[in-house]
Formats: C-alpha cells, structure tokens, sequence
C-alpha cells in the first residue's frame, strides 16, 4: 500500500480512510503514521461521511472498505464517479472480507499500465483476463 501511494507522486499529502471498524482504521493510520511520509490521516466511518469529507476536504487519495452498513464503499464510488469535483481523487479499497461469504462483485473493472500498451500487448492482455475471468474447464482443453 505504500508503494502504492508513493506511486501517486510527492503531492500525496492528506489521506482519508474510511471504514466502519473502529480498530481497522486505527491500524491502516498506525500504518501510515509509521511511514517517512508525514500524511495527515483523516478517518470517517460511514459512506456519508465519507462523501462529505470529500467534497469538503479534498483528501489527495481515499483508501475505502467497500462492506459498510448504509452507504457501502460501492455506492461511495458511483456517486463519487457522478460528482467531477471529487471524481478524480485517487481510491485504494481495503476490503478483507465480505461478511455474507461471497466472491466481492464490482460493476467496474479497471486495469492500468504506465507507459500504455502497443496493439499486441493489449490483445495479449485481454487474452490472459479472459483466461483468468471465463477459464476453460479440463474437458474443453483436452477435447481440443
């Protein structure tokens, strides 16, 4: 995560996290109070909130659970995609578990690679998310 956020470039100032569990947002500001950075940490525990403090404090990126009760880290994200005032602050979600069990399911899907792709690489790269979203079964691959 610190990578991460060392990624985004020196002007990465103000972090917000935002989780309803009071002990995962002391560990994820312990975490990055323990860091060279001196990030000034703002937390929040509900979807609201959240929206709030990013329209009213312009955090430089949001590190977002997505299962929180009320406003969920999912509709965070659509209307903060509706807003361009807050759209295009950075967001790493923290997510560790879905508390029905279930695979976590997103209706966005996004990948990113610096530099851009030439036109073979972006075909091999939508070759191997296929692979890995629809696999073939080992019936298929044999048969063929």
């Amino acid at each position: 995560m610190l990578a991460s956020l060392e990624h985004l470039g020196d002007h990465i100032k103000t972090v917000l996290i935002v989780d309803d569990e009071e002990d995962e947002l002391y560990l994820f500001a312990r975490y990055l109070e323990s860091n060279q950075h001196e990030y000034q940490i703002l937390q929040v525990t509900h979807g609201k909130r959240a929206l709030n403090m990013l329209r009213t404090r312009r955090p430089d990126v949001m590190l977002l659970d997505l299962t929180m009760p009320g406003l969920d880290g999912f509709q965070v994200l659509e209307e903060k995609q509706r807003d361009p005032a807050i759209r295009d602050i950075p967001v790493f979600i923290i997510t560790s578990r879905d508390p029905s069990g279930d695979p976590i399911i997103s209706n966005t899907f996004t990948v990113t690679h610096s530099g851009g792709l030439s036109q073979s690489n972006l075909i091999a790269c939508i070759h191997a998310l296929g692979e890995i979203l629809a696999p073939t079964s080992p019936q298929e691959t044999q048969v063929a």
